[in-house]
């Protein structure tokens, strides 16, 4: 489906209708293309069957499932899932053709008027009068097969192309599986994407997440056993009384004995002068 969104962008920047189809065109081969080599490359690998169905339109749906079977969403196989999406997006394609087949056939007898809502706002509203009764299947498409039917099928295809996405990234880019999801979802590149990872290991999820946990619990323990050795080979500083005397703690690596003033020719602290103790350069000595 992404052919569609394709010319809906090209619609942006040019209103020549044969122009539009032609860049969706160009644009959807081209990453398909990148895309049919990815999950070619990926099966040569690991040696999945049926490799030719990369290349071909719905069947690849599929087989994004089968590249990226080490992973389950929800206990749901990821082939399953994509075979329920391809199934879907091929039954949305035929719908697509038929109702813009009928949508041509009523063209001529659409009428625009303006509808205003409860809040005020104006914008253009259509509907079909004076169409023959033998178009009546077409006006009934026309009114309601793409406001029901088809956003309801589109709607369930993205949940289903979300599940498949997350399994196939999950095996082939663990770490940024959630950004590459949604960024397939939201534009349609995902073709490129799985260009670029097509040369990473395949890995189970789960099994990833549970050896990255068990890293990083190594990591902690052996931090933990850093922080707690004692680096100096001695007890721990808070095991004696930081203020007490260094002089007389008993088992210590220093000296028991106090070191010799190196002042002590000149003068103590006990009073006196001179010989006598005291300081010989005291000014207030008689």
């Amino acid at each position: 489906m992404d052919f569609f969104e394709y010319a809906n962008i090209a619609s942006l920047f040019t209103n020549t209708f044969w122009v539009q189809l032609l860049i969706g065109g160009l644009c959807f081969a081209l990453v398909f293309v990148f895309q049919g080599i990815a999950l070619y490359t990926i099966a040569s690998r690991y040696g999945y069957k049926n490799k030719w169905m990369a290349f071909l339109p719905f069947f690849n749906t599929y087989y994004i499932g089968v590249c990226a079977q080490k992973n389950k969403f929800y206990n749901v196989d990821a082939k399953k899932l994509a075979m329920s999406a391809g199934i879907i997006e091929c039954v949305l394609f035929a719908a697509y053709i038929v109702y813009y087949s009928a949508c041509f056939l009523v063209l001529e007898y659409e009428v625009e008027y303006i509808t205003t809502n409860s809040l005020g706002i104006s914008y253009p509203s259509y509907e079909l009068r004076n169409y023959p009764a033998e178009l009546n299947w077409a006006a009934w498409m026309y009114n309601y097969m793409d406001k029901y039917i088809l956003s309801t099928a589109n709607l369930v295809l993205i949940i289903l192309e979300i599940c498949v996405l997350m399994c196939f990234f999950q095996t082939y880019a663990s770490r940024r599986y959630v950004l590459f999801t949604v960024t397939s979802i939201l534009f349609p590149i995902q073709g490129i994407l799985f260009f670029v990872v097509r040369n990473n290991k395949g890995v189970n999820y789960r099994q990833y997440v549970a050896a990255v946990q068990a890293q990083q619990y190594r990591m902690y323990q052996q931090q933990q056993q850093y922080y707690n050795q004692n680096p100096y080979n001695r007890q721990p500083r808070d095991n004696g009384n930081p203020y007490q005397n260094p002089y007389s703690q008993q088992g210590n690596s220093r000296s028991g004995t106090k070191p010799d003033d190196p002042f002590g020719d000149f003068g103590s602290d006990n009073g006196g002068n001179g010989a006598n103790g005291g300081s010989p350069f005291d000014e207030f000595d008689n």
